[in-house]
């Protein structure tokens, strides 16, 4: 009886083949994890530029809501500041100020009130500036620009934007108190070149002629609509003449009275 073997031979990878898996392999791995990263870098500066743009807006949209209910820009015209102040003819709020410190951005309403963060620290503005612009006859209007940019040292995030625009005043000027001056005698209402027309609608401007009860006086002084009064006893209606060498004044001392002249000096 002949003994029959079946003998089988197992052939495993040689050196080559094992270099050239790993070689493929490593390269399959690095080209993942760089698309990981990559992915993971565009996510992080996709979050920071988000952070940006929403806290520029709404930094935007706050100095937008104050200045355009503002009665008052009380800032030196074609001045660059750091601070917005306004009034809104609000007694509890006025003056209102927007401003930077350090690199937030502030709100606070009365001199006295607390400031309030328009911005976080996920952000940090910087060259905040306000210049008052007059846009005569229209409503003074506030130049602002400022940049914001991402408060993070890591370089994946890095993100700023600069932003400038103007915003007009919509509301007219209102007070809820007296307008009284800081000091005496040193303030006026109006300028030449910028006058009023009017004051209530009963005195009125034409150039530098002045009517009472009438819309266009065409004389230095001009009433209409009623009488020129004098009811303290011993003061007089005092007319001077072109050169100042009389005085025709009439005394309301008498039942009577009467028209005197006089060439003494003009009281």
């Amino acid at each position: 009886m002949s003994d029959h073997r079946v003998v089988v031979f197992s052939k495993g990878f040689s050196l080559i083949e094992l270099l050239i898996f790993s070689a493929i392999f490593a390269l399959i791995m690095i080209s993942f994890i760089s698309i990981f990263v990559a992915v993971i870098n565009v996510n992080a500066r996709q979050s920071a530029a988000a952070d940006v743009n929403q806290q520029s807006q709404f930094l935007l949209q706050e100095i937008q809501y104050y200045t355009e209910r503002a009665s008052l820009i009380d800032m030196p015209q074609d001045t660059s500041t750091s601070t917005l102040k306004i009034w809104l003819g609000i007694k509890s709020q006025d003056p209102t100020y927007i401003y930077a410190s350090g690199t937030t951005v502030y709100l606070k309403q009365t001199d006295s009130g607390t400031p309030q963060a328009l911005t976080t620290s996920k952000v940090s503005v910087s060259n905040l500036s306000f210049t008052r612009r007059s846009n005569a006859p229209s409503h003074d209007s506030v130049s602002i620009s400022f940049m914001v940019a991402y408060a993070n040292p890591s370089a994946k995030q890095q993100f700023s934007q600069a932003l400038q625009t103007a915003i007009a005043r919509v509301s007219a000027a209102t007070f809820d108190s007296n307008v009284i001056p800081s000091s005496t005698a040193t303030y006026k209402l109006g300028q030449s070149g910028l006058i009023w027309s009017s004051i209530n609608d009963v005195i009125n401007f034409s150039g530098s002629n002045v009517g009472i009860g009438t819309a266009s006086p065409h004389s230095v002084l001009e009433v209409s609509g009623g009488n020129i009064s004098i009811t303290t006893a011993g003061n007089s209606l005092i007319i001077k003449d072109p050169v100042q060498a009389y005085c025709w004044y009439y005394k309301p001392t008498t039942a009577t009275g009467a028209w005197n002249i006089s060439s003494s000096t003009c009281p």
